[in-house]
């Protein structure tokens, strides 16, 4: 299956500031396209730790099944001043 992705802050300018068709396998939870995205680009790794994805407007729990042809956002966290 083929999902959109959208990168906010620091994943922008590590991964991609344009949006991301990422081929992933049937069933896979955004905890795994996480790990995969980590796989792939290594220098973003520390930071995916602690990113959360969006559907919606509402975040994914990390066990969640990802739809096919679906967006979603990769939010990574964030420090007010």
């Amino acid at each position: 299956m083929r999902i959109n992705l959208i990168f906010y802050a620091v994943l922008e300018e590590t991964i991609s500031a344009e949006p991301l068709l990422l081929e992933v396998k049937n069933g896979s939870t955004a905890e795994q396209v996480v790990a995969l995205l980590s796989e792939n680009y290594p220098q973003a790794a520390a930071i995916l730790r602690s990113t959360r994805l969006a559907h919606q407007d509402e975040y994914v729990g990390k066990k969640s099944v990802l739809t096919d042809g679906e967006v979603y956002c990769l939010i990574p966290p964030v420090s007010g001043g």
